[in-house]
């Protein structure tokens, strides 16, 4: 019982020698879950450390304590009046100045001005990418007028009447999605979309007109939209390349002005 139980050779000696033994553990919530101290951290010690340092960050924001803001009662200066002492050090020469009104503004930083073709480029591709979105998502009106048309094939008489008004609303809701989906690119130029693109997009709205009856047909029409997405895709991809050709020769024309400039320079009486 004496090796057993070990103080006193008693289960109440036993529970007391191991119920002051320290955790071995933080209890959760101490530090964020999947975070824990090192193998072999004093926990007791790590939460007395803990305490401690908690302690001391509330004692710079007690207004009774000693610390408060290190100590400095100076309260923070407020509508420009003057420049705070530890800004005051970053800015060097310019502390002199006590209303921080009077500092010359930072100058904006200014994008590259590319030329009007780049902005145009730049449009164009951000349109055919609002288009590419759009055709991915028409698929959703066609396929609410092909399940009304196969749901109500068979209907007569009543049930007839409301199949053709739902019907007609369905197709009239998806026809406004095609063309909303479509007008924009088949308006651009041929400058900026190719003619397999016009036509693959054309048939995007053409075939979404078609009367499915069953998800074979309607599968195909998926196709279509996927074959679209891609001509768009393709057409993004040679204007981004122009976009790129007119961003490097401006550049290397910025580099020539530059050089020239600093040959003058040199060239000029006093120059080094």
């Amino acid at each position: 019982a004496q090796a057993c139980f070990g103080q006193k050779g008693t289960a109440r000696g036993y529970l007391a020698a191991h119920l002051r033994m320290p955790p071995q553990r933080l209890p959760r919530g101490i530090l964020p879950d999947g975070i824990d101290v090192p193998e072999g951290t004093d926990i007791m010690q790590f939460c007395r450390d803990l305490a401690e340092s908690g302690a001391e960050f509330a004692e710079q924001f007690d207004r009774e304590h000693p610390k408060f803001h290190q100590g400095n009662p100076t309260a923070v200066p407020l509508g420009g009046d003057r420049i705070p002492e530890s800004l005051a050090a970053a800015m060097g020469g310019e502390a002199q100045v006590k209303n921080w009104r009077d500092l010359p503004d930072a100058p904006l930083s200014l994008e590259d001005d590319y030329g009007p073709e780049y902005k145009r480029l730049m449009d164009a591709h951000r349109t055919l990418n609002d288009c590419k979105k759009a055709i991915a998502v028409v698929n959703k009106p066609v396929e609410i007028a092909m399940k009304l048309r196969v749901q109500y094939k068979e209907a007569e008489g009543e049930d007839k009447s409301a199949y053709e008004s739902r019907l007609k609303g369905a197709e009239n809701d998806r026809d406004g999605a095609l063309e909303a989906a479509t007008v924009t690119i088949l308006n651009m130029g041929s400058d900026v979309i190719s003619d397999r693109c016009r036509n693959c997009v054309e048939d995007v709205v053409k075939k979404g007109k078609f009367e499915f009856i069953d998800k074979e047909t309607y599968g195909e029409y998926i196709q279509v939209l996927k074959g679209a997405n891609q001509e768009i895709f393709m057409d993004q991809k040679r204007i981004l390349q122009k976009i790129k050709e007119i961003k490097k020769a401006v550049k290397e024309r910025s580099n020539r002005v530059d050089e020239d400039s600093a040959v003058q320079a040199e060239a000029a009486p006093g120059g080094a």
